[in-house]
């Protein structure tokens, strides 16, 4: 009997193999890339799920002196040792602060930096590394450290790491690069769903000054009162502030705005939000290519049932035969859809900045969860259609979907045009944003960073100029995208006082035009020293926050709206405002001075290069740099790929709803396709009369097009004002934002009707153009 049903099932796909290929081929793409978006999301949030103390530990934050309602997450070395003393609830604590490396040193080969964090000896207790060699009594020596499985094998290859030297290349407060030379007692081995990222530990106390904190709870701490007690003791904060104190799920999820915690792991949750719901919506459109597929194929074998039936089969028999069909078809696509998420993941994988890898598929954790929701797709839908077409009545399946006029076709179409219209406006207008953050990094594009000695890069300044490629060459005191935020008590015109952040940038003459910055008032950024002695100049929102035009400020002392100790600083000109961190903050007041063209310490040059061949043109730099700078490490900084690493959030959410969109729209085609198919084959013979009726092919064409278009427009009046109200919702998170365009709208509806149009024509064009006759012989 079994051998039977099987031998059948496989004899109905092979003599529809339309209906079956793209009922499988939607159903896998479907399930595949939703499992893919489920994984990743369920990776997220398991994020130290095997750690056996995360629910005592607690993050800590406090105000930023200079935001109100902004926090962050710091605390000055020596109060966590007060909180333990003071509070019994608290056991212990870990502070961690990443220490700046410009490059490492192994044997005589130069590599560049890697994420080394500095923490206490408490961390093996927050969270549960395991060692593959040494022992976790490296933190005893301030001059051991403990690299991760992976940079050891990086390093030193397959040889035993325990015990070799590192030579790192450590910058000081002042940008100074001294040698450190660090030798290895561990190797840890890698773990997957860590909230902290690391190439190498070390313990320096020296150079621990503070940093963000992480507090270990006893069992029945009572979080809020813990807070209040800390608060109400008025415990040093940064200024006055309070200190706040959250789980450590909810520190994953939080923004860090004014603050890189590079080591740490923070959680997307709208990129992880809106990627489910893109995947959900895709897996939809799937399941519903595969509802209609499988309805069309079924009726198409009602005479074959009915020959069975007259050959003796039981009703039963052929409902568990529809059954068996249908269930198989479904589990067919989850395999495929297996090997499909493994071909993709890499794809995925840098369309998310994710990095987990395939196994996390088949874990206990993940793939339980997925088998149980294709077998649960895979018995509802197949009981569904087994149940309501298995009666094996041919008057029955007319009255179904003939003479209720593919209400049910046209319903499920409906909602696939809604979902794909959706996303296509969604990803049209994130696409726009993109734009907009293009525009605003252009000034940044083919410019490249050095640090090292400042009287060297002056000497080495004049040398560059003259390298083929180059455009332009300015030198500042610090890395310009990383300059100092000074926090200071500022005064409008009519002398009200409040707190902001002001952003201090340096350079030489040559910084205004290597950035692109426009000026819009006073003197030439080149000649502000024949005026005044001590020029700054100021940006727009500068000019805003004290409410003074650009042409009145200029010969202002910079005193009167500053309060940070500068008694000689006069405004001698006024810039445009322009982009530095994300779009989500506004921008910040900044004050830009002419640096001193000699000095020691370090200094930063920005170099514009032409775009033709910067690969050459860098070579060519590092052969100069050699010269000049033959005992510093060679390395740079591309600004525009750090400025938009900084908002990598829009880029990220594109690229998600790009994909997804894309998705949708082709499995739209293929159910299109497949319906347009079936109804051809309906019709066929109606089709002829019409034409020896006189009539042409294009209204043969139009007659059976009609439909899908009268789909769209239905879909379209949801569609469009969905799709308004979530795009208007995520682009409220950013401060400089685009408007919902009316062309994104009309241009998702035209791209889904042209590939509409494009997919039924393909097989009612085809219709049209046959001879009658031999229709009508059929």
């Amino acid at each position: 009997m079994l051998k039977t049903f099987v031998t059948l099932i496989f004899r109905n796909w092979w003599r529809n193999k339309t209906f079956a290929c793209i009922a499988i081929l939607s159903l896998t793409v479907g399930i595949a890339f939703t499992n893919m978006l489920v994984a990743f999301v369920t990776h997220e949030y398991n994020i130290e799920y095997s750690n056996p103390n995360k629910e005592r530990i607690i993050w800590t934050m406090q105000d930023l002196p200079s935001k109100p309602g902004e926090k962050v997450a710091y605390m000055q070395s020596g109060i966590p040792d007060q909180l333990k003393e003071k509070y019994p609830e608290v056991e212990d604590y870990l502070q961690l602060n990443s220490l700046p490396v410009k490059y490492i040193e192994v044997g005589h080969q130069s590599f560049d930096p890697i994420e080394i964090i500095n923490v206490n000896p408490s961390f093996p207790l927050f969270f549960p590394f395991e060692l593959l060699y040494g022992s976790w009594n490296t933190f005893d020596n301030p001059r051991s450290i403990a690299l991760s499985e992976k940079q050891a094998g990086r390093l030193f290859g397959k040889q035993n790491a325990i015990g070799k030297e590192i030579l790192l290349g450590v910058v000081d407060f002042d940008g100074k690069v001294t040698k450190q030379v660090y030798v290895v007692n561990a190797v840890v081995k890698d773990r997957s769903q860590s909230a902290v990222n690391f190439d190498g530990l070390i313990y320096d106390p020296e150079s621990l000054w503070g940093g963000a904190t992480l507090l270990l709870m006893t069992q029945k701490a009572d979080l809020k009162r813990f807070e209040a007690k800390v608060n109400e003791d008025k415990i040093q904060t940064l200024a006055g502030g309070k200190y706040f104190f959250i789980t450590l799920d909810n520190a994953l999820s939080t923004t860090y705005n004014q603050q890189i915690l590079s080591f740490w792991h923070c959680r997307k949750d709208n990129l992880l939000m809106v990627g489910l719901i893109s995947a959900i919506l895709v897996l939809f459109i799937a399941v519903f290519n595969y509802l209609n597929m499988s309805l069309s194929r079924v009726i198409q074998q009602q005479k074959t049932l009915q020959t069975q039936k007259l050959m003796g089969a039981t009703q039963r028999e052929i409902r568990i035969q529809m059954f068996g069909d249908l269930f198989f078809m479904v589990i067919i696509a989850f395999l495929l859809s297996l090997l499909l998420m493994n071909d993709f993941l890499p794809i995925f994988n840098k369309i998310v900045s994710s990095g987990f890898s395939s196994s996390y598929f088949y874990s206990k954790e993940f793939f339980p969860y997925t088998v149980s929701i294709a077998l649960f797709l895979a018995i509802t839908a197949s009981l569904f259609i087994s149940l309501k077409l298995g009666r094996v009545n041919t008057d029955y399946s007319k009255t179904y979907l003939v003479k209720q006029k593919n209400r049910w076709v046209g319903v499920l179409v409906s909602v696939q045009f809604v979902i794909a219209i959706v996303l296509l406006i969604a990803m049209f207008t994130a696409n726009s944003q993109l734009q907009l953050l293009e525009r605003g990094g252009d000034r940044y594009r083919n410019v490249v960073e050095l640090n090292g000695d400042k009287n060297r890069m002056i000497a080495l300044k004049s040398a560059i100029t003259s390298v083929s490629g180059v455009t332009g060459v300015s030198t500042s005191d610090v890395s310009l995208l990383n300059s100092w935020i000074m926090h200071a008590d500022m005064k409008k015109e009519d002398g009200a006082e409040f707190q902001s952040a002001i952003l201090q940038l340096s350079g030489d003459t040559g910084l205004i035009r290597v950035l692109k910055i426009e000026q819009i008032a006073g003197d030439p950024w080149i000649n502000i020293h024949d005026k005044y002695s001590n020029a700054v100049f100021v940006n727009k929102a500068f000019v805003d926050l004290v409410a003074k035009s650009t042409q009145d400020i200029l010969g202002e002392p910079l005193k009167k709206y500053v309060d940070s100790g500068d008694t000689l600083s006069v405004i001698a000109g006024v810039v445009s405002d322009f982009y530095i961190n994300s779009l989500e903050e506004k921008i910040l007041p900044v004050v830009i001075t002419q640096s001193k063209t000699q000095g020691n310490g370090t200094a930063s040059m920005q170099i514009r290069l032409d775009g033709s061949d910067n690969n050459k043109t860098i070579h060519d730099i590092n052969l100069l740099w050699r010269q000049y700078l033959p005992d510093e490490y060679f390395s740079y900084t591309e600004m525009y790929e750090t400025f938009i690493k900084r908002n990598g959030k829009i880029i990220e959410m594109t690229a998600m709803l790009r994909m997804y969109s894309i998705i949708s729209v082709i499995l739209i085609c293929f159910g299109l396709f497949g319906i347009s198919y079936y109804s051809v084959r309906q019709r066929t013979k109606e089709i002829a009369i019409r034409k020896i009726n006189g009539a042409k092919t294009y209204q043969v064409v139009g007659l059976l097009v009609k439909p899908v278009f009268l789909w769209i427009a239905i879909s379209s009046v949801v569609a469009i004002p969905l799709a308004c109200v979530v795009s208007e919702r995520w682009l409220q998170e950013f401060a400089y934002r685009i408007d919902i365009s009316l062309y994104s709208c009309l241009g998702s509806l035209l791209l889904v009707s042209v590939v509409s149009l494009a997919s039924v024509s393909a097989i009612t064009w085809k219709s049209a153009l046959s001879n009658p006759v031999d229709s009508l012989r059929r």
